[in-house]
């Protein structure tokens, strides 16, 4: 005969086994049979209520402190100066021609008689190499083309000369 007894399995007066509770951390909580009277008059065993095992503090890993990394040389550091300087002042020469580009167009758009669709009408682009040669052209579709390009062709670099200017993990 199968009783159930304040939740322990009963079966013929023996306590069945059952599997062991565990606590918050895993460890499996002790459980003590204690006798007990059933409705049928017969002794049988109860389980008591578990009882937690004494928890085990973990213990703390130690920090280890990381191996020192060598620290750079004096001449790496200089050299290392040197080359965010140089991004900086081609960062600066890429700002002020972006923003004297800008102030050109700017002057053009608001001289510009309202008829014409082209402000650049009326300019002139002349490139001249070391040897005295010149290119000239007074077309503004190409006026207006080679100055968008060069707006553009500026910010791309600024972009790309910002992204490298980094500090080293000192």
């Amino acid at each position: 005969m199968e009783l159930l007894n304040n939740g322990a399995d009963v079966k013929n007066g023996t306590p069945k086994e059952t599997t062991k509770p565990t606590n918050e951390n895993g460890a499996i909580k002790k459980e003590i049979a204690q006798p007990v009277k059933s409705l049928n008059g017969k002794t049988e065993t109860e389980k008591a209520k578990p009882e937690a095992a004494p928890q085990e503090q973990p213990k703390p890993a130690l920090a280890q402190p990381e191996p020192a990394k060598p620290g750079l040389s004096l001449d790496a550091k200089l050299k290392l100066v040197s080359d965010l300087h140089r991004r900086s002042v081609q960062r600066v020469n890429l700002i002020t021609r972006i923003k004297q580009l800008e102030a050109f167009e700017v002057a053009l758009a608001s001289e510009n008689d309202e008829l014409e669709d082209n402000p650049y009408q009326g300019c002139k682009i002349i490139i001249r190499d070391d040897k005295g040669r010149d290119f000239t052209t007074n077309t503004p579709g190409l006026i207006r083309m080679v100055s968008q390009f060069i707006f553009t062709a500026c910010n791309e670099k600024l972009a790309e000369i910002e992204a490298t200017i980094n500090f080293p993990n000192a």
